[in-house]
């Protein structure tokens, strides 16, 4: 135990960055003009809205780039791939989506945003029940942003999912899903 601490001030010493090693101030905004990122999420989602016979639910993993438009708006594109479970035959959701998030509000290391994405999704088996393999899927939703290192953040989100076809195949072949639920994923600078 006597060799706890003088070995925790040693590793704290090696692991200080000398100050001309340290980015420029706004090198590590993940929203600055002009800079790219990459995130990655993990997200669970419940039905909120049921308007189908079925009740479904979304696990999710996500990959997504974005691209600093102006200071403090980015825009973000990415893919999404979601187990849904159904009550029946559970599916693969494979989607790609094009958004923007923007900050409303920054204090140190902690930024809060807003953030909406749309896009396309593909599935094996029709989703929801009674629905098609294609949908339209829509994400939006508010979050914080936290930096951990001068390269990485951790997002976490509350997002609001919809996935519907807008009925390409008739009124009676247009259930969708809307679910809530969180996220928490990483975003590193380039």
């Amino acid at each position: 135990m006597r060799h706890t601490i003088p070995h925790a001030i040693l590793l704290l010493a090696l692991s200080a960055v000398p100050a001309h090693a340290q980015p420029a101030p706004g090198a590590s905004d993940p929203f600055a003009a002009h800079r790219w990122h990459l995130e990655t999420e993990a997200i669970a989602a419940l039905e909120v809205a049921n308007y189908n016979d079925n009740h479904e639910e979304l696990y999710g993993l996500s990959e997504l780039v974005t691209y600093g438009l102006k200071d403090g708006f980015v825009l973000r594109a990415g893919q999404r791939f979601a187990y849904v479970s159904q009550r029946a035959n559970d599916a693969v959701l494979l989607g790609l989506t094009i958004g923007v998030r923007g900050r409303v509000w920054q204090r140190g290391r902690v930024a809060a945003f807003l953030q909406g994405d749309v896009g396309i999704s593909y599935t094996a088996i029709a989703t929801p029940p009674r629905g098609t393999r294609f949908n339209y899927l829509a994400v939006g939703g508010g979050g914080m942003m936290v930096k951990v290192h001068p390269r990485v953040h951790v997002v976490t989100t509350l997002q609001l999912i919809h996935l519907s076809n807008s009925g390409i195949e008739g009124s009676s072949r247009n259930p969708d899903i809307e679910a809530l639920g969180p996220s928490v994923g990483l975003l590193f600078r380039f």
